[in-house]
């Protein structure tokens, strides 16, 4: 009986299937939460990078259990980028609706202790721009012990959206298309 396969296709096959298999259960250290009711969500989703965690944020879970989840997929997450409906000093996540005194007692440094190195980028045009948006991201900062960056100015940017407001200096103002 005459085998089909000789040494270097089966080789080849491996090589080529462990290499596939690296590559697509190889992690960032980017992790992605995006409500529903984002503008254009569908499409935000497709066009993310294959390798990153995507959180969809669900109508039950809160602001700190979402981002607790986004920790809990990918361990190693350097960057979470947040893309949520947000007003001058509101982020709407889940139907519900965040602004500095509703963030109160819902987030605790102490759940997010181990991971303070993380920067949260909020994708938004309207809270850095005012005094109620700023206090609001300096609450999530300070509830959680991450950084907290958003843009202060969408207006000439053309598709480049910039980090110019952060709580402490910023490692990365790359987004997560960059």
């Amino acid at each position: 009986m005459k085998t089909i396969f000789n040494q270097r296709t089966v080789l080849s096959f491996l090589l080529f299937f462990s290499l596939s298999l690296g590559v697509s259960i190889a992690q960032t250290d980017h992790a992605v939460i995006v409500d529903s009711d984002f503008p254009n969500s569908g499409g935000l989703i497709a066009s993310l990078p294959v390798s990153v965690t995507l959180i969809q944020a669900k109508t039950s879970a809160s602001l700190a259990e979402t981002l607790k989840q986004a920790i809990r997929a990918n361990p190693s997450v350097k960057n979470i980028h947040f893309f949520a409906p947000s007003t001058d000093a509101s982020i709407n996540l889940g139907g519900k609706s965040y602004t500095v005194e509703a963030i109160g007692d819902q987030l605790n440094p102490s759940d997010f202790r181990t991971h303070t190195d993380v920067t949260v980028f909020v994708y938004s045009c309207t809270l850095a721009k005012n005094p109620e948006g700023r206090s609001l991201l300096e609450n999530i900062a300070s509830g959680t012990g991450f950084n907290v960056a958003s843009s202060s100015n969408c207006d000439d940017m053309g598709e480049e959206l910039a980090f110019d407001f952060s709580i402490r200096p910023l490692n990365t103002t790359k987004t997560i298309f960059d």
